[in-house]
């Protein structure tokens, strides 16, 4: 991976076009975090969903984060929701796959234990 930096603004490299990363005119790295953790959420809820032959249909993802009160003010929670569509008499496997979702992502794993992470799921 590589950064450059071709006016004021950094951006991320890719083959399809590039990253800007900047709160003015694209995603702040703090804003790539929270957005990397609830991704990858996702990612594996799916996967785990998938191998267990459980059907569901994934309508939104919705995230927020908190900073912490004092400098740095690193991320201090992170809050993902999950939109599903399932029939009832899945919803309790659904719910057991759910929290497993922590464990299972290299993301979460990854980020300082200081930092919350606090996920739900709203079935409709």
């Amino acid at each position: 991976m590589e950064l450059i930096q071709p006016s004021e603004t950094l951006e991320l490299v890719h083959t399809l076009g590039n990253w800007s990363i900047s709160q003015e005119t694209g995603f702040s790295p703090v804003q790539l975090i929270a957005a990397s953790a609830a991704a990858c959420s996702t990612y594996v809820f799916e996967k785990l969903l998938d191998e267990r032959g459980i059907p569901y249909e994934l309508k939104k993802v919705l995230f927020d984060y908190q900073l912490g009160v004092y400098y740095p003010n690193p991320v201090a929670k992170i809050d993902v929701q999950f939109f599903i569509k399932a029939n009832a008499r899945v919803r309790k496997e659904i719910e057991h796959v759910f929290y497993q979702i922590a464990e299972n992502c290299p993301v979460i794993q990854s980020l300082h234990p200081r930092v919350k992470i606090n996920e739900s799921i709203i079935f409709n």
